[in-house]
């Protein structure tokens, strides 16, 4: 049962990428700064079918709480910068 106390937690659609690739080492780079992501993907994932490929035949995105979006931008401008 959750606690009473607890706030739920409100996501954003963050950042769609050409590659899951680029979403995982992203997304890496968020969880070391504490800051909790979800991927959400069209593809098969990194262990689908043409995995291998930096590019994914379809969308790559990172959801984030709102509260992270700051940080996150400056992880992400420094991570990809004009990718």
């Amino acid at each position: 049962m959750p606690d009473k106390n607890e706030h739920p937690i409100h996501l954003i659609k963050w950042r769609t990428f050409p590659g899951r690739l680029y979403a995982e080492m992203v997304a890496e780079a968020l969880k070391r700064n504490e800051i909790n992501c979800i991927i959400k993907g069209e593809d098969r994932g990194i262990l689908g079918a043409g995995s291998i490929s930096v590019y994914s035949p379809g969308k790559i995105t990172i959801w984030i709480s709102e509260k992270d979006l700051e940080e996150a931008e400056g992880i992400a401008q420094l991570m990809m910068n004009n990718i």
